[in-house]
C-alpha cells in the first residue's frame, strides 16, 4: 500500500487534470476536446483516513489503474499520461492498467512516445476504443497487450497517414507556413519516417505485410469496430455484461419494421 503522503502528492500533481491538459492545435483535428468542461467529483478515502474527500471522477478512477483518454494527443497530455504509467508502475509493477480511448487524434510523435513507455511498462495494458480512435490514437489501441485489445461495438477507427504539421499564431488560427525547398525535403523525409515507423508497428500489431500496409494507407480509411477486429488492431468485441440484454434487444421492434 502506497503511503498516504505518497498518494497525497499524486493528487496534487496529476490529480482531477490527471488525464487532461490544455488542447493545442492538432494535425487534422483542430482544437477538439472531447473531455467535459466540468468534472463530476465523487467520494474517495485515502488510506489512513477516517473521512473521505471528494475527488473527480477521472482521479477516481486511476487509483483503480483506469486511464481515460479524452482528447487530441499533443506534447503536454503525452508527458501527464507517461507520468502517470511511470507512477502506476511505483504502485505496482504487476497490477495491469486499462486504457480507455475516445479520441479525435493528435501528433504522431507525441503518440510515440506515449507507445514507447507503454512497451516498457512491466505490467500488462488493456485498451479500449470506446467511440473513436483515430490517427495515432488507433495506433496505441492496437500497441495493448495481445489478447487484452477491446473495443466497444459501435466505435470506430479512423487510420490516418501521418502529415506535416500545420503552423498556428498565437490566436490559434492557422499561418502560412514560407519554407526553402530543402526545408521542405528534411520535413517530407521526417513525415515518410514517421510513417514508415507507424506501418511496422501495425505490422507487429495486426501481422499483416508492410506490402498489404502501404496499400491500405496509400490514402486515409476507416473501419468499424468488427471490421478492426478482422483487420488486427483489436482481439475482442466487449459484450454487455448482463446476458439477458442481448436477448431482449433482439425481441425488440422498431417503428415501421413490422
Amino acid at each position: 500500500m502506497v503511503a498516504l503522503t505518497t498518494l497525497v502528492a499524486a493528487a496534487g500533481l496529476l490529480g482531477g487534470a490527471g488525464l487532461r491538459a490544455p488542447q493545442a492545435p492538432l494535425q487534422r483535428t483542430g482544437r477538439l476536446s472531447m473531455m467535459p468542461s466540468s468534472t463530476p467529483r465523487v467520494p474517495y478515502k485515502y488510506p489512513g483516513m477516517e473521512n473521505p474527500v471528494w475527488v473527480d471522477v477521472y482521479n477516481r478512477m486511476y487509483r483503480e489503474r483506469i486511464m481515460f483518454l479524452g482528447q487530441g494527443i499533443n506534447d503536454q497530455f503525452a508527458n501527464t499520461i507517461i507520468a502517470v504509467l511511470l507512477y502506476l508502475e511505483q504502485e505496482s509493477a504487476q497490477d495491469s492498467v486499462g486504457m480507455y480511448f475516445n479520441v479525435p487524434g493528435g501528433y504522431m510523435k507525441s503518440g510515440l512516445a506515449i507507445y514507447d513507455t507503454m512497451r516498457i511498462m512491466p505490467y500488462k495494458i488493456q485498451t479500449v476504443n470506446m467511440g473513436i480512435s483515430a490517427q495515432v490514437a488507433s495506433f496505441l489501441v492496437a500497441g495493448g497487450t495481445k489478447g487484452e485489445r477491446f473495443s466497444l461495438p459501435n466505435s470506430r477507427f479512423a487510420m490516418m497517414n501521418p502529415g506535416i504539421d500545420p503552423s498556428y499564431d498565437q490566436e490559434g488560427n492557422p499561418r502560412t507556413r514560407i519554407m526553402q525547398a530543402t526545408e521542405m525535403k528534411v520535413e517530407v523525409e521526417e513525415v515518410l519516417r514517421d510513417k514508415k515507423r507507424m506501418l511496422e508497428g501495425f505490422s507487429t500489431f495486426t501481422g499483416r505485410s508492410m506490402e498489404l500496409l502501404r496499400a491500405d494507407f496509400s490514402r486515409d480509411f476507416y473501419l468499424t469496430a468488427p471490421e478492426a477486429m478482422e483487420y488486427g488492431l483489436i482481439d475482442e468485441l466487449l459484450a454487455p455484461k448482463r446476458p439477458e440484454k442481448l436477448a431482449s434487444r433482439s425481441a425488440i421492434k422498431l417503428p415501421g419494421l413490422g
